[in-house]
């Protein structure tokens, strides 16, 4: 499987070898419009752009969260149409810490294409570099993705139900601890977390400058996670709408753990059921 986490110099020695597809998936919550416009105005070239919400999301309803999974023929269609195709090895970057690019690595392994990797540090890093950005946009030449689901990649919320309590299944709350513990919920309806999950904060995979930490300590972040991997428990990992929780998914894959679900809908969705409990405090 491919290293899911590459550097700037990796993409910088690569970057226009023809089965490369770059992808900017610069985001802001709340500002739905500025990582376009980011990208408009300067980008790595050859990137291409797709959109948290309108590309990487389906719309939002009842359930499903704030972020739905994309349906997957709509979402095979669009990296088509932005010139990606099963052959090729996509890099995704963002500025948000890998949070956005770690979803697009996320949804396109769910659609069985596993040459995808997340540039560490972002694009503001390899622009201070020195590395070369454009404005101009890229010309895409179509192509056709073709989609091999893997469901097994996915939780949804019978299978969150059915974890609470099991020991079988390690539930992780990828959100920052004031909002797990219950002290604050700025975003959702509701505060608190799914019963007998654990947390952690998926920003902890990064240092003070936004480089992921090593891999020895990416290993203590998440020891309590891997420890369950080790004992052949599985691991489902949520955060608030199932973006932020994909960094952690992504971190466990680069130690070597596959055997790891994203619960699509997340904290969002969950509480969208009124018979759903809640948690608050330490677990």
């Amino acid at each position: 499987m491919t290293n899911p986490l590459v550097s700037k110099k990796w993409l910088l020695a690569r970057m226009y070898q023809p089965n490369i597809a770059i992808v900017d998936c610069r985001f802001q919550l709340g500002s739905p419009e500025a990582g376009r416009m980011a990208y408009t105005e300067s980008h790595i070239p050859g990137a291409v752009y797709l959109d948290l919400e309108s590309d990487l999301s389906a719309p939002v309803g009842e359930h499903g969260g704030r972020h739905p999974l994309p349906d997957p023929e709509a979402l095979a269609k669009r990296l088509g149409q932005a010139g990606i195709s099963n052959d090729s090895v996509v890099v995704a970057y963002d500025d948000q810490g890998g949070m956005n690019a770690s979803r697009l690595w996320l949804l396109l392994r769910w659609l069985g294409h596993d040459q995808v990797s997340v540039m560490d540090e972002g694009f503001a890093a390899w622009q201070k570099d020195g590395y070369p950005v454009t404005a101009d946009q890229p010309v895409i030449v179509p192509s056709s993705f073709q989609p091999a689901v893997q469901p097994n990649l996915i939780a949804d919320v019978n299978d969150v139900r059915s974890a609470i309590g099991n020991p079988e299944v390690l539930l992780v709350d990828s959100r920052e601890a004031p909002r797990y513990l219950g002290d604050t919920e700025p975003i959702d309806a509701k505060a608190g977390h799914i019963p007998s999950a654990i947390n952690a904060f998926w920003k902890n995979n990064l240092d003070a400058e936004g480089k992921w930490i090593t891999e020895e300590q990416r290993r203590t972040g998440l020891s309590e996670a891997i420890e369950a991997l080790e004992s052949n428990r599985e691991v489902i990992v949520y955060c608030g709408s199932g973006v932020s929780a994909c960094p952690n998914i992504v971190a466990l894959h680069s130690l070597g753990y596959s055997n790891v679900r994203l619960y699509a809908g997340s904290w969002s969705d969950w509480i969208s059921y009124s018979e759903n409990p809640i948690a608050t405090g330490e677990e």
